[in-house]
């Protein structure tokens, strides 16, 4: 892409998201994302205006980190000498040609867009940093145990896939929001299971009761039985108090009947603060060619690097190093070999 191109695409794209977020367009995209995910929160009564105004607030957040990461680069291998970020990212430039190959999204967008030079994609990967003993110059000495911290990006992945920058961020916007509606049913789903885990409980506490009138309590006092072993009436003391706190954990988690509303109010919870879940950082890295981190007082020929790191709200959560790629077409290798360097793998 030119860079008048780009120009022009990114001015584009930033007057079109000012006025996206606040768009009906947008947020009735937004709330059939949610409904997908959360079938259910249809049957509340009138959720649409109940959530509108917190999915416009949580589509403003989330555009402002989509807009906030930097234009796309191009990931080919013939980029990789001369992109910084490239040489840390990938050990070599057959590398990238590697990650491209395993991209099952990349392979399956371009199979349906067989028109396609271009693809625009996600590169994540998960930043490692550790501490090692590596060469340092110090004060004109060059020594061979200076701790360091060496860089490594590992699991990388290429995925989220659209033809143009503007459609995949917009498309990353709109997962964000289903990000937010996981989470939430996430929620009601742990809400459920803590349902099922007391009504078990109430069943056992149930059968000790039947059992207590085995051993004297109650009416059962009066005929000839006499208990086994231990005290009827304290054990039904401490059973009774067992009961009653069973259900009121039951009764602070509300009937079924009102599951559609509860399932609304987590909504509401996640839509209100995307920030508490969501959210993307800025770090800064000097990095040598063997991607040792050279301090900002030093020398040493080095490269700065701003990565934005991405946290999700995923089980367990992750945190990954983003970065909006171009692929081109002929860059993807061919299917038998992708296959192969799979089959490499799992052997």
């Amino acid at each position: 892409m030119s860079a008048f191109g780009w120009l022009f695409e990114r001015i584009e794209r930033l007057g079109r998201s000012r006025s996206d977020a606040n768009s009906t367009e947008d947020i009735r995209e937004a709330l059939d994302r949610i409904a997908g995910i959360a079938p259910q929160v249809r049957l509340a009564n009138r959720y649409e205006s109940r959530l509108g105004p917190l999915v416009r607030g949580a589509l403003r957040y989330a555009r402002e980190l989509v807009d906030a990461l930097p234009p796309p680069r191009d990931a080919t291998p013939s980029a990789w000498a001369d992109d910084a970020y490239l040489r840390a990212m990938f050990a070599t430039s057959e590398d990238i040609t590697s990650v491209i190959g395993q991209s099952h999204d990349l392979r399956t967008w371009f199979d349906a867009h067989y028109a396609a030079e271009h693809a625009y994609a996600v590169l994540s990967s998960r930043l490692v940093e550790r501490h090692v003993l590596g060469v340092a110059d110090e004060a004109g000495v060059v020594r061979s145990d200076v701790p360091r911290v060496a860089v490594s990006f590992d699991d990388k992945r290429m995925r989220i896939c659209d033809e143009t920058e503007a459609a995949l961020r917009d498309d990353i916007v709109l997962r964000v929001i289903e990000q937010l509606a996981l989470e939430a049913t996430s929620r009601i789903s742990a809400h459920e299971a803590q349902r099922e885990a007391l009504k078990e409980t109430r069943a056992l506490l149930a059968a000790r009761m039947q059992m207590l009138g085995r051993r004297g309590a109650g009416m059962s006092g009066m005929s000839g039985a006499s208990p086994a072993y231990g005290n009827a009436s304290t054990d039904l003391t401490r059973l009774g108090r067992e009961i009653a706190e069973n259900e009121a954990a039951l009764a602070s988690l509300g009937s079924r009947a009102e599951g559609v509303e509860q399932q609304l109010g987590a909504l509401a919870d996640v839509l209100g603060d995307p920030a508490a879940l969501i959210r993307v950082d800025r770090k800064t890295l000097r990095l040598n060619r063997m991607n040792l981190v050279v301090e900002a007082r030093s020398d040493e020929r080095a490269a700065e690097l701003t990565l934005h790191l991405a946290h999700l709200p995923v089980q367990p959560p992750e945190i990954r190093a983003v970065q909006l790629v171009r692929v081109a077409r002929r860059d993807m290798p061919a299917a038998d070999g992708a296959l192969d360097d799979a089959a490499r793998w799992l052997i």
